[in-house]
C-alpha cells in the first residue's frame, strides 16, 4: 500500500464531498458511480468503505458525548438531517449485505 501524496489525498476528499452533495439531493440510495473514481477508491466497494469511514469520523468529531442528554440528542438529529443521504446509501447496503464494514 503507497502513501497519498496530499493532491491525491485532496481530490479524494474533493470527491467524497461532491458525492454527499450528490446523495443528499437523491432520493434513490444509489451509489454514484464514475470511472474517475477508480484511481481514487479502487472499486465501488472502496468508494462505500470510504463512505462509511467518513461518516464515521464525522459522528466522532461532531458529537459530543459530555453533553446533557436531551442536547446530545439534539446534535445527532442535526447530523442525522445533515447526512440522510450518506445515511440512506449506508442503511441500504446493510440491509442488501454489502461488503463488510470499514472502520479503521
Amino acid at each position: 500500500m503507497s502513501t497519498m501524496t496530499w493532491s491525491e489525498t485532496h481530490r479524494r476528499w474533493q470527491a467524497l464531498r461532491a458525492i454527499e452533495e450528490h446523495l443528499a439531493s437523491s432520493e434513490t440510495a444509489e451509489l454514484p458511480w464514475h470511472d474517475d473514481y477508480v484511481e481514487l477508491f479502487g472499486d465501488r466497494a472502496g468508494l462505500l468503505a470510504a463512505l462509511r469511514y467518513r461518516w464515521q469520523l464525522t459522528v466522532n468529531a461532531q458529537l459530543d458525548t459530555h453533553l446533557p442528554e436531551a442536547a446530545l440528542e439534539e446534535q445527532r438529529r442535526l447530523l442525522a438531517r445533515r447526512a440522510r443521504g450518506v445515511r440512506r446509501l449506508l442503511h441500504a447496503e446493510d440491509l442488501a449485505g454489502g461488503p463488510e464494514r470499514v472502520v479503521a
